[in-house]
């Protein structure tokens, strides 16, 4: 019998996939209705979700898909990560904006078959995170609600439709379940931006960066 130390990524359990797939969630749902008032809390997990993720597929492809290792790797990777972005929140506060810039542009033009798209959808990502910056509150809000609930939509897809749409990243899906999610996402968004504006706060101290 293989020991827990030899498992791979790849054999992970069905309930093991749901817990993980349920945390995600539970994030995505922090940042679509909390986000611009958490918003170091949620800069600080950015960076642990974006260094960790890097982390591990590093280690995955060094170890081969080590589990422990991988775990290893994205725990000191994500920490890394968070601690970097926590303390340069301008630098956070730009990440955000490229994120949720790039996310709502993807799912806007993915579909359109010019070979410019890739690019529009990274130069719209940059111009977000630039805007960001000069104009904070309202792209972080937009940019935290778009994150959240692109989170909580893709889960609950996981949840209704299986494994095959996370291991394909919808690919498979019918245009018209594609197009259901995709306006679940944006209704999903708009409230999470409607949310987080009717119980604003001040802006959140802002560390030195």
């Amino acid at each position: 019998m293989e020991t827990i130390s030899g498992q791979q990524v790849s054999d992970l359990s069905p309930e093991q996939l749901h817990g993980l797939v349920a945390i995600a969630v539970s994030v995505g749902t922090l940042y679509c209705f909390l986000g611009y008032r958490t918003a170091k809390f949620v800069i600080g997990m950015t960076g642990f979700l974006i260094a960790g993720a890097v982390a591990s597929v590093l280690v995955g492809i060094l170890t081969e898909g080590h589990l422990i290792s991988v775990a290893i790797g994205a725990l000191i990777g994500g920490a890394s990560g968070a601690m970097a972005l926590f303390f340069l929140y301008r630098t956070g506060v730009f990440v955000l904006g490229l994120l949720g810039s790039t996310l709502a542009s993807y799912n806007v033009l993915i579909d359109r078959p010019e070979t410019w798209i890739p690019f529009a959808i990274l130069g719209l990502g940059v111009a977000g995170g630039v805007i960001a910056l000069l104009i904070e509150r309202p792209v972080v809000t937009l940019a935290t609600s778009a994150i959240g609930a692109w989170l909580v939509v893709s889960g609950v897809a996981y949840f209704l439709l299986g494994s095959a749409y996370l291991g394909d990243y919808g690919k498979s899906l019918e245009s018209n379940e594609a197009t259901v999610l995709l306006i679940a996402w944006a209704v999903l968004a708009a409230l999470g931006v409607f949310a987080q504006f009717v119980t604003r706060t001040r802006p959140p101290s802002k560390p030195a960066s």
